[in-house]
């Protein structure tokens, strides 16, 4: 049979202290880092989990910036095209103007310096920057689409943001769908062009107003494309707001320390604490009344 020594029981009583002070600094650890783990070998499986989850979350951020880059530029187009129907409409209205048969050609030729003011207006509205190029360029937003008087051929690409795994929202809306839609063989700015010169000749131009109804009708559809994106750009981006919540509060639940229960046992971990070394002076002073008898 193994004699219990004094000297095994001052190691075990050593040992017990140093368990309750580590269990003590990890409680402190938590409380203050407000997490359970703070490495992976504290947990393998947690926190292995909790890397899956920090990468989705890295992913939905990156999707949520690219939704609303989509609806900064939806609404940037949308304000544009708003102000190219404002155009068109001012050139119908003087294009009824100009066909009243009381206008003399000096009436007319009036009204064509007006219309040659507002090809220039559509031509800067044309040339929108956001972000760091053109609006109406496509994917190359580096190309001016209106210069020298003319529309200048850009790409034709839509706007397109990933905003999932293997989801894309794409605008096809450019210079080359708003100002290169062709009624009567002519774009927005040869229309608009032609009809000033021929007020400049003082004849009538009433032959016009259904060429520039067309561009007009265009414009109001490739406005109702831009809206549609936009919607369905606010919706996707709702979708990962919840994703993302959901997502964060999975990775709270899986590394978050519960302060209350944390509290509780740091509490009950400090009074063993006072209690072993209370049992352990009683102890020691027992042992060193035995030595000297």
């Amino acid at each position: 049979m193994m004699r219990v020594t004094q000297i095994m029981i001052n190691n075990q009583f050593m040992k017990n202290l140093h368990k309750n002070n580590r269990a003590v600094e990890t409680l402190q650890g938590q409380i203050a880092s407000g997490k359970v783990f703070d490495k992976i070998s504290s947990n393998p499986g947690a926190a292995l989990k909790s890397l899956s989850h920090k990468s989705d979350l890295a992913k939905l951020e990156q999707y949520q910036k690219n939704a609303q880059d989509g609806i900064n530029w939806s609404l940037a187009m949308d304000d544009a095209l708003d102000d190219v129907t404002g155009v068109m409409q001012r050139v119908r209205e003087l294009t009824v103007q100009g066909s009243n048969d009381s206008f003399s050609p000096t009436d007319r030729n009036s009204i064509a310096i007006e219309i040659r003011s507002l090809i220039n207006q559509a031509g800067t509205i044309a040339n929108t920057r956001f972000g760091n190029g053109y609006l109406f360029s496509g994917t190359d937003i580096e190309s001016q689409p209106f210069s020298n008087g003319a529309l200048q051929p850009v790409s034709q690409d839509g706007m397109k943001w990933q905003i999932g795994k293997g989801m894309h929202a794409e605008v096809k809306v450019s210079a080359g769908s708003v100002f290169g839609h062709t009624e009567s063989g002519r774009d927005l700015f040869q229309t608009i062009t032609a009809l000033a010169e021929k007020l400049e000749d003082g004849e009538n131009p009433g032959n016009f107003l259904s060429e520039i109804d067309g561009h007009m009708d265009n414009v109001l559809a490739q406005r109702a494309v831009v809206g549609s994106s936009q919607k369905l750009l606010e919706q996707a981006s709702s979708r990962l707001d919840q994703a993302h919540f959901l997502t964060e509060k999975m990775l709270t639940e899986l590394e978050g320390t519960d302060i209350a229960k944390a509290f509780t046992e740091l509490s009950l971990q400090e009074s063993a604490i006072k209690a072993s070394l209370s049992a352990g002076a009683k102890m020691m002073q027992l042992s060193l009344a035995d030595f000297l008898r």
